[in-house]
């Protein structure tokens, strides 16, 4: 099999997978086509340098990597408002200690299981992942527990 036939049969295989995921974390089809097309050059560059090892493994890091710098590169910035109040000023102050009673009072109102759940991913920064694994259950049963919790809560914060 020549290089360009290996490319092909790798892109034909791998270009559904890289596609959907880049589409599904950007928002601009043109952009996630740009971003496609720039993960597959990498790729070609890769084989035609004759790397070894698994072709799969690179070009999931390659996708995830473009899909990382779109976002790094295309920050949207805008002005400071000058009537945004000083960080230490009395309105802002009293306005987080609101919050954070009403953040109290509302995870109160969770389960045991999704308090700790929402405590683990915001206050320890455990990824969902991780805390499957602590918890001894699967990513997607943590995974929707997390959404369930976070839109009681803010439902309850609304209501608060």
């Amino acid at each position: 099999m020549t290089g360009t036939e290996r490319f092909e049969a790798v892109y034909r295989e791998y270009e559904p997978k890289v596609s959907g995921y880049i589409h599904s974390h950007v928002g601009n089809r043109e952009d996630a086509e740009d971003l496609c097309g720039e993960v597959f050059r990498k790729v070609l560059e890769h084989m035609n340098a004759g790397a070894e090892g698994g072709v799969s493994s690179f070009i999931y890091t390659v996708t995830r990597n473009a899909v990382i710098d779109y976002y790094r590169t295309r920050r949207v910035s805008a002005p400071i408002p000058e009537d945004l109040p000083a960080e230490d000023s009395p309105e802002t102050e009293a306005l987080d200690r609101d919050a954070l009673d009403r953040l109290a009072s509302s995870l109160e109102k969770l389960s045991e299981r999704e308090r700790d759940i929402v405590v683990m991913h915001y206050w320890s920064g455990d990824t969902l992942q991780e805390i499957a694994r602590r918890l001894g259950e699967s990513y997607s049963v943590i995974k929707r527990a997390h959404q369930a919790a976070l839109g009681k809560l803010r439902l309850l914060m609304g209501e608060a």
